[in-house]
């Protein structure tokens, strides 16, 4: 029997989950829209709801809370070729009867309250700034946002990684 030289390559089916990295945030694709924006190739709008069910449970009695309400968070996320891509996530307030309090999901897997960038989107930004040297505006326009959300992001992740770092200057005696 002959042998041949190439590799076996694994591969499975595709998902769009997983390209756009919604598989590790906890979201779950429901629509998407492509909007003609500026002069760039667009914005591609991914309506998304939480896949977390246990966020539906009450903390404190355990029993199944109702949808009391719901609204829409924007957030810019990572660009795929020069179309800029924004997460339309459903977030949806829950109320306990028995227990008379409400409850919102959590998404801080995907972006910290407040913040109009998620996690993955934070992080291009910093690598484009400090590894490419493009600008914060640049970015801006490649994530379709605001400079101020892009500066905000860029800044909380360098301050995180540098400052936070108490090893950061071991071994550097020019600063004493």
């Amino acid at each position: 029997m002959k042998k041949t030289a190439r590799l076996a390559i694994e591969s499975s089916a595709f998902d769009g989950r997983v390209l756009l990295g919604l598989d590790k945030l906890g979201l779950n694709p429901v629509w998407q829209r492509h909007e003609k924006a500026g002069s760039r190739a667009g914005v591609w709008l991914i309506g998304c709801e939480s896949g977390d069910d246990t966020a539906r449970r009450c903390a404190r009695c355990g029993d199944a809370g109702r949808i009391r309400s719901s609204w829409l968070r924007r957030l810019a996320h990572t660009p795929v070729g020069q179309h800029a891509v924004h997460l339309m996530v459903r977030v949806r307030r829950y109320e306990c009867v028995p227990c008379a309090r409400s409850w919102t999901d959590d998404l801080t897997r995907v972006a910290p309250e407040g913040r109009r960038l998620t996690e993955a989107a934070a992080w291009w930004a910093a690598a484009e700034v400090v590894l490419k040297s493009k600008s914060i505006l640049a970015c801006a326009r490649d994530l379709h946002c605001s400079w101020g959300a892009v500066n905000k992001a860029v800044l909380e992740k360098g301050m995180e990684t540098l400052i936070g770092d108490p090893k950061r200057l071991d071994g550097d005696d020019a600063c004493c």
